[in-house]
């Protein structure tokens, strides 16, 4: 029975004070730039299917620099990748005042409708999928996969190419196999929202 493997990686560490001067966001740092390249050469030992792609600069080029260690892909970027909000709570409003609760919803509403389109059953032979985006999107990724409570997403950390794994079983039934592994970075290129750079 075919299985997909779904790898979430969060794009790499980038420029937030400089960016690129659109409103795709900031490039990758010298720090991101390792980063990617330690993620792809961990991904190019997994027999991957596709690379998908959010279309915000840093995720598109953690992609690029994947599908040179992959070779014969081509990268499928997409705006239904882009970070969301699913949820606001106190401490958000807090942080993000300008954020309304008509964005929060439209966030969730992509992240489910793109949740819908990457976590599905492998019809012919196993697929392994590669998915660079955000932190927050995948934190409510997993959310979904647990089928745990909306604001669950906000209690789990994603480092800057931390790889979470999950597996689409051929029944629907989905697993996640692990969680922001950051093995194949060494501890001084371990970023992330919790862990300053």
């Amino acid at each position: 029975m075919a299985v997909r493997v779904i790898y979430l990686v969060r794009h790499a560490h980038h420029d937030v004070d400089n960016p690129t001067g659109s409103e795709l966001g900031g490039s990758l740092t010298q720090m991101g730039l390792k980063q990617a390249e330690l993620t792809a050469k961990a991904l190019a030992q997994r027999p991957i299917s596709s690379i998908h792609c959010s279309s915000l600069n840093r995720a598109e080029e953690t992609a690029r620099i994947i599908s040179r260690e992959v070779q014969g892909l081509m990268i499928q970027s997409t705006d239904l990748l882009w970070e969301a909000i699913p949820s606001m709570t106190p401490k958000l409003q807090i942080e993000m005042p300008h954020y309304t609760g008509q964005q929060v919803l439209q966030d969730r509403q992509r992240a489910e409708v793109a949740f819908r389109k990457y976590f599905k059953v492998a019809k012919r032979g196993d697929k392994h999928d590669v998915i660079v985006c955000h932190g927050n999107l995948i934190r409510y990724f997993v959310s979904l996969v647990l089928k745990a409570e909306l604001e669950s997403w906000m209690r789990m950390d994603i480092c800057n190419c931390g790889v979470t794994q999950v597996m689409v079983q051929a029944e629907g039934d989905m697993a996640v196999l692990c969680h922001n592994d950051w093995s194949h970075l060494p501890r001084e290129l371990r970023t992330s929202t919790l862990r300053p750079a």
